[in-house]
């Protein structure tokens, strides 16, 4: 499925072509169900949810979904699998070992331009996308819904980024504190976000609770990849061996 968003203002940077993370996971577990399963595993393995403890079906939504945008942005696809297909041209793509070939999310755009559904323009976003989207724990510096942007620090990191998402932009219009996990890419020269919210606050919001994470964060050396930022929220987070409510009761919040 393909969304792409129409922009009216000249000033705006142009609409990015986007790959719907979850019919690509479709795609490789009917291509390749051996490779789609273990990829499926070792996420949830890693994301390391409590198993003894009953969920919201809203949380393990959100979860699914959040392997969606793994599977498609960080996986890789076997190379030489790339060209292969069916009797009836429908691709065999396999997933591959860590870092050899290319993502679900950029081979799936480029089938889709070799068949003729995106042009140029589109298949260019989708490299952009593939080739810069990271996601980390951000804090809110400033939103404004007029211009469309928010203005997001990465807490582990560091860096500043300036995201173009007027949905999001309203929301926090006006905020100066907060917190958004969330994966962004750089396509056309605009960062924007290219996932699912993990995890969205805009409280507590106050200068000494941000530089409570920083130097949290800096003391036990935390960089999380994705599934540990699910994990530090959601999960049992064995690498820090604390969570988020563990992390906020130490800052007195």
């Amino acid at each position: 499925m393909m969304k792409q968003a129409i922009l009216d203002d000249e000033n705006e940077p142009r609409g990015a072509a986007m790959l719907d993370t979850g019919d690509i996971a479709d795609l490789f577990r009917e291509c390749d169900p051996d490779g789609y399963t273990a990829a499926r595993r070792r996420f949830y393995h890693e994301v390391n949810l409590n198993p003894f403890k009953r969920h919201p079906d809203q949380l393990l939504r959100l979860i699914e979904w959040s392997f969606c945008d793994w599977f498609s942005y960080e996986c890789t696809v076997d190379a030489s699998s790339e060209d292969d297909e069916d009797d009836e041209g429908f691709p065999r793509y396999r997933v591959g070992p860590d870092g050899d070939g290319r993502s679900p999310f950029r081979v799936a755009g480029e089938r889709l331009h070799d068949c003729g559904r995106i042009n140029d323009d589109q298949l260019a976003d989708m490299r952009q996308i593939a080739e810069t989207n990271f996601a980390t724990m951000f804090w809110i510096h400033d939103s404004n819904a007029a211009k469309g942007r928010i203005v997001l620090e990465d807490l582990i990191r560091g860096g500043e980024y300036s995201v173009w998402c007027p949905p999001v932009a309203a929301k926090y219009d006006g905020a100066h504190g907060g917190m958004i996990v969330n994966r962004i890419a750089k396509v056309d020269g605009a960062w924007r976000p290219c996932g699912l919210p993990v995890y969205e606050t805009r409280y507590p919001n106050t200068p000494d609770v941000r530089r409570g994470l920083i130097r949290e964060f800096k003391r036990l050396d935390y960089h999380p990849d994705f599934p540990g930022l699910i994990r530090f929220f959601y999960g049992r987070a064995k690498d820090t061996g604390l969570d988020w409510e563990d992390m906020a009761a130490a800052m007195g919040e």
